[in-house]
């Protein structure tokens, strides 16, 4: 009996021993299961985010593509645009080269005139005259204290003695053609000699051209007058200081364009 129990013993440990060394290594190994799945999951997740921060960098990459395709097509642009700019400058340049020697064979130039004006009214620039140079014409501004009185068309005292040294200086430069053109401000005046602001200002240029014509033999084939109304103000109506800037006479000295046109196209 006591055999039979020794056996079943010697029989059943190393069953026992085994199955115990088993359940460890199978425990072990489902805990390294685990741990896999989870870096794998880890893994996974890491992979993802890197994936979606590549799709954002290609998107970011595409949008700089365009970008800088953008700003190729306007430097593109800008370069034509400057391009254009700068044919034109020196068609211009060319123009103006043209014209001064069309000028210069006529026997003189704006710009001679202008430095002319200057320096021989220097007084009458003191006094408010404005000399100005403008696409090829030249324009001389009084302003009406100089000439008339406030809402008239008669030249005061002060007036001979100005349009006396304009004349002279206009005398010399025979082929010049004046035209001289009045301007009022908004303020509307309705009297028994003047209709409107047109009458006055038209009338005024009238009273110039005649004393330039009749008193200091400014050839009249040379003159034009007109008058502008209020409709070419320099400054605001709106306060004292503006209209009386706008109350003026403007002088322009314009060669002879037909005769230039001619000559241009020699030079």
């Amino acid at each position: 009996m006591k055999n039979k129990f020794a056996a079943i013993i010697v029989f059943v440990l190393p069953i026992v021993f085994f199955s115990c060394v088993s359940s460890k290594k199978l425990k072990s190994a489902e805990e390294e299961s685990q741990k896999l799945q989870t870096e794998l999951t880890v893994s996974d997740n890491n992979l993802r985010i890197a994936n979606e921060k590549v799709d954002d960098l290609n998107k970011e990459v595409s949008s700089l593509k365009k970008q800088v395709k953008t700003l190729k097509n306007r430097n593109s642009s800008l370069t034509a645009d400057a391009t254009k700019y700068r044919k034109l400058k020196k068609e211009e340049k060319t123009r103006e080269s043209k014209f001064n020697a069309a000028l210069a064979a006529q026997g003189t130039s704006m710009k001679e005139i202008e430095n002319r004006l200057v320096t021989g009214l220097s007084q009458l620039v003191d006094a408010g005259m404005e000399v100005r140079y403008e696409e090829g014409l030249l324009h001389i501004s009084m302003p009406e204290k100089m000439l008339f009185q406030a809402g008239n068309a008669t030249l005061n005292k002060s007036a001979n003695n100005s349009l006396s040294s304009l004349a002279s200086i206009l005398n010399e430069y025979p082929k010049v053609r004046i035209y001289v053109i009045g301007h009022t401000d908004s303020r509307q005046i309705h009297t028994s000699r003047f209709y409107d602001n047109w009458s006055l200002s038209t009338e005024r240029a009238n009273s110039i051209v005649r004393v330039l014509s009749s008193k200091y033999s400014v050839d009249p084939a040379r003159l034009l007058s007109a008058g502008r109304s209020q409709y070419m103000p320099v400054a605001s109506n709106d306060d004292k200081d503006g209209r009386s800037l706008n109350r003026r006479i403007e002088i322009v000295l314009n060669p002879n364009l037909i005769k230039l046109y001619e000559m241009m196209n020699v030079y």
